[in-house]
């Protein structure tokens, strides 16, 4: 790994990091500073792609409405870093309390590729996704890492 390499990969990882202190404390300022304005996501709820960063933010917004308090965080956060390109890609736990009384609590994938944009790591796409159990055709929320 060059040097260049390294500082790239430590800004992608504070990138990172503020994005989960950003969910946790449901912050969509900060939220807002982490993704492109041509973002093209594959989130975890329909339709199969949202275009554009206020789509996504949107998504975020509803999230944050839909918890009384949420816990986010990242396991085994893997950064790919080559010129202005980078992939990272965990497995990352959402959980906490719901406005509705339900507390729920489970782990995804995550997918990020982030893209030099004016000196700023941004991510220009994301994809969030659960296993699905084929023979039911349910989302599989009970997995563990």
């Amino acid at each position: 790994m060059t040097t260049q390499q390294a500082v790239d990969e430590k800004d992608i990882r504070e990138r990172v990091e503020n994005l989960i202190e950003a969910v946790r404390t449901k912050d969509l300022d900060t939220v807002k500073t982490i993704f492109a304005p041509d973002l093209v996501s594959f989130d975890i709820e329909p339709p199969l792609q949202h275009l554009g960063a206020e789509v996504k933010w949107k998504n975020w917004v509803a999230v944050f409405e839909a918890f009384q308090e949420i816990d986010y965080a990242t396991r085994d956060l893997a950064i790919t870093v080559s010129g202005d390109l980078a992939v990272v890609h965990s497995v990352n736990r959402i959980s906490g309390a719901m406005h509705n009384g339900n507390k729920i609590g489970y782990w995804l994938r995550w997918t990020a590729c982030f893209r030099r944009i004016d000196g700023d790591w941004l991510i220009a796409h994301d994809h969030v996704s659960v296993p699905t159990d084929f023979a039911t055709g349910r989302a599989m929320l009970d997995l563990e890492p």
